[in-house]
């Protein structure tokens, strides 16, 4: 068994306007997010922990999580405390 490399990746990250009604479109957002992904969920999503913003001062002032999923989809998805998925942002990459 091979550990996963520590490697720090970014990906864009587009918060949508309203989460629960995704027609109303998606912020803009001129920084990338820098994350290490730290393993896959069961549901095949990618795990990842936030390191920082990488263009800070470009950035859109927005609560970002310290712990987010990616799908393969384009999403970037945050876990309730009850447990579920949902999804906040989108993203250009996977």
């Amino acid at each position: 068994m091979r550990a996963m490399a520590q490697r720090k990746k970014h990906t864009s990250f587009y918060p949508w306007i309203d989460p629960k009604d995704h027609d109303k479109g998606f912020k803009l957002n001129f920084s990338m997010v820098t994350y290490i992904e730290v393993g896959r969920t069961p549901e095949g999503y990618k795990q990842a922990e936030f390191v920082a913003l990488k263009s800070p001062e470009l950035a859109l002032d927005y609560d970002y999580p310290q712990s987010f999923y990616l799908s393969a989809e384009g999403f970037i998805l945050v876990k309730t405390p009850q447990g579920k998925f949902e999804t906040i942002a989108k993203t250009d990459n996977c």
